[in-house]
């Protein structure tokens, strides 16, 4: 079984992963089936380890934040049907995949940011889909928003962001309405006040993964 094990002050400790995948799409091959992957954002190495968390004073400790980890739903008629995209704030990394697919739907300048009427039920499950976060749910008539999952496992590199992680088992609980135990992205840049999971504040302070 896959599984991600965060130390303490130290990197994300990771077994039996069968696809580790780069910022440019390319699968890496590791020499060992256990890898420790840099969660501090300090490493020469990246993606992997390289003791640099210890230098830099590196904690896996979260501040005394407040993270807005409750759902909070966008309810519109598409098609003839109530589509409802159900979404966590504390989720979301900002990756912007739901943007860049449906920015017709979702648009971060626009208030209310979703608004299913403006588009398909298909673009809509798409970008859902796309989301790697598990930030976004959705549902038609009475059902209750479910994340729409892939089914390869694997960790993947996002370029100035965070892992994208798919069917490896993690130990921590990222603690927000609504999280996928099957999708989720972890913190590479050390900054997150949600570790061992990413809160989207790479984007927020333009962190870069380049040494």
């Amino acid at each position: 079984m896959a599984t991600i094990k965060p130390a303490k002050d130290g990197p994300l400790m990771v077994k039996d992963v069968p696809i580790l995948r780069d910022a440019d799409g390319q699968n890496i091959t590791p020499d060992t089936p256990s890898i420790a992957l840099c969660r501090c954002g300090a490493s020469k190495n990246k993606p992997f380890c390289d003791g640099s968390h210890k230098d830099a004073g590196f904690s896996s400790e979260n501040p005394d934040t407040e993270l807005r980890t409750s759902a909070i739903s966008y309810v519109g008629e598409v098609e003839g049907h109530v589509v409802t995209v159900s979404y966590t704030p504390a989720l979301c990394g900002h990756v912007a995949e739901c943007v860049r697919m449906q920015g017709i739907v979702f648009d971060p300048d626009r208030k209310p940011w979703i608004q299913p009427e403006n588009g398909t039920i298909e673009g809509i499950c798409e970008a859902v889909a796309a989301c790697p976060s598990g930030a976004l749910r959705v549902g038609l008539g009475q059902a209750t928003p479910k994340h729409i999952e892939k089914n390869d496992t694997l960790i993947a590199v996002v370029e100035n962001g965070p892992y994208v992680v798919n069917h490896v088992k993690i130990d921590a609980d990222p603690g927000a309405e609504g999280a996928s135990k099957n999708e989720y992205i972890l913190c590479r840049c050390g900054q997150s006040k949600n570790k061992p999971f990413c809160d989207g504040t790479h984007h927020d302070t333009g962190w870069k993964d380049t040494p």
